[in-house]
Order: C-alpha cells, then sequence, then structure tokens
C-alpha cells in the first residue's frame, strides 16, 4: 500500500508498562518494546506519525491520508518515566489526554501505579508532549445529560490549562462513548476535536474522530486489521470472539 492511499490512523493507549496480562484484566498496558515495534510497523507502511491536534487539522482539511497519531488516555505516571523517553529516541510526538481530577491518584483499574502528578504533567508538555483533556472524574459521558457532560469537558480543559498555562484545545471521551448531547456539549466546552475508540466515529466529524484502541500483548496482524478498520467488524463473529478469549486466557495463564 502506498503511502498516500493509507488511511488516518489514531490508536488509543494507556500505560506503557510490562504488567502481565493475569493483572492486567482490562488490556490496558503495553510493554514498551512492543510499543517501538508498533511503531515500526506503522513507519514500514509509510505512515507519518503526528500529534491528533495535527491529525484531527489534516482530517478537517481532506488531507489525513498517510497520518497516523499515537494517543494515551487518562495520564499514568509510566507515561512521564517511560512514555516520553521513548519517544523522544523515536523522534516521535504523540497526545496524552489527561484525566484532570485524578492527579497523582491511585490508578482504579491498576493499583500498583499512579497518575501523575500537576508538575509531571507540565514536564510530559515540555517535553513535546501535546496533552489533551479526558474529563475531571472519567465517566460515562453518554449517562451524562447536556449539562452534566459539558461540566466535565469544560472543567478538565480549564484545569489542565491552568497547570500548563497554555491553551488545551482536544479531548478524548472515556470509554469511548459520545452520544449526540456529548458531542454537543464537547462543542459547547471549546474543544476544536474530540475522539472515540474501537473504530466509532468517522473522519468526517471532528468532535467524533476514531480511534482504534491497543490492548495488552496485541498482535501485529490486529493492528494491520485495525489499520483498515477492519478488526472491530471481525470481533463481531462469535467463533472470533471465543478464539480470541482463548488465546488471551492462555497468554494469561503463560504470564
Amino acid at each position: 500500500m502506498a503511502p498516500q492511499t493509507l488511511p488516518p490512523l489514531a490508536l488509543a493507549y494507556h500505560g506503557v508498562a510490562d504488567v502481565p496480562l493475569r493483572r492486567d484484566l482490562g488490556g490496558l498496558f503495553v510493554r514498551p518494546g512492543d510499543l517501538q515495534r508498533q511503531i515500526e510497523r506503522l513507519r514500514q507502511w509509510g505512515y507519518r506519525l503526528v500529534t491528533f491536534g495535527e491529525l484531527a487539522q489534516a482530517a478537517a482539511q481532506g488531507r489525513a491520508a498517510g497520518l497516523a497519531a499515537l494517543t494515551f488516555d487518562d495520564g499514568l505516571v509510566d507515561n512521564h518515566e517511560t512514555l516520553v523517553p521513548l519517544l523522544r529516541a523515536e523522534g516521535i510526538p504523540a497526545t496524552v489526554f489527561v484525566v484532570s481530577g485524578w492527579l497523582g491518584r491511585t490508578y482504579p483499574w491498576g493499583p500498583w501505579t499512579r497518575l501523575m502528578t500537576a508538575d509531571e504533567v507540565v514536564d510530559v508538555h515540555r517535553a513535546g508532549v501535546e496533552i489533551g483533556a479526558h474529563t475531571v472524574t472519567h465517566p460515562d459521558l453518554g449517562t451524562l445529560s447536556r449539562e452534566g457532560a459539558f461540566s466535565e469537558l469544560a472543567r478538565s480543559r480549564a484545569d489542565l490549562a491552568e497547570i500548563l498555562g497554555a491553551p488545551v484545545d482536544v479531548a478524548s471521551y472515556p470509554f469511548g462513548v459520545a452520544g449526540p448531547d456529548t458531542l454537543a456539549a464537547c462543542a459547547d466546552a471549546g474543544f476544536r476535536a474530540a475522539c472515540r475508540t474501537s473504530g466509532e466515529g468517522s473522519w468526517a466529524e471532528p468532535l467524533n474522530l476514531p480511534r482504534q484502541a491497543m490492548t495488552n500483548r496485541g498482535s501485529m496482524a490486529a493492528l494491520w486489521l485495525k489499520r483498515d478498520d477492519r478488526y472491530e467488524p471481525l470481533m463481531r463473529y462469535r467463533p472470533v470472539r471465543l478464539a480470541r478469549r482463548l488465546v488471551r486466557k492462555v497468554r494469561a495463564t503463560a504470564g
């Protein structure tokens, strides 16, 4: 596939650490070596790596083909300790979406680690990583009214802008959930672009852009399917889902 025909691609990660599957039940941590191999594969395919904000701007202008963005939700401390050095070594940018009300706290889905502090978020920003908002308390915004979603998004944006001393104008929706009220609230809060997960959304809608979720021990074959937006449709077939669960169970048992 020639670089000019590559579809735009946004990948959604969380933590960057070697966590056994038996501990990481949500598959939220990717090993640094796996991330490096995925970056290498993206480059082999011909992608140019950009921030999510740059990808969103290019998509709005109809020129996002051949661009890929690495994004990291929640704001885990390993984004500061491990991700930034990895990005620097690779010479590429990325975007971290931070839950502004969780700064410095224990991570709910990984009690062995924590979220970045405000100072660490500033360090990551100064290292050239784009910082985006991921709400204040990480709720399912689809369960909230437009006003409730607006409060979560606007407060998160304001909190992070104050911490950074710089504008924050991109966001990601917790759990990838965004209904019509959520999209309207995001616009009301002043964001220019926002994204979901699991391939949901549209490249024609700046506040509803799709991302593909990357998981612990994910294969290169899965990355290829996600590149072409074929992974989620394939997972709708029950035999494929069962086979995937079996593979994950075997891998978790093996550690």
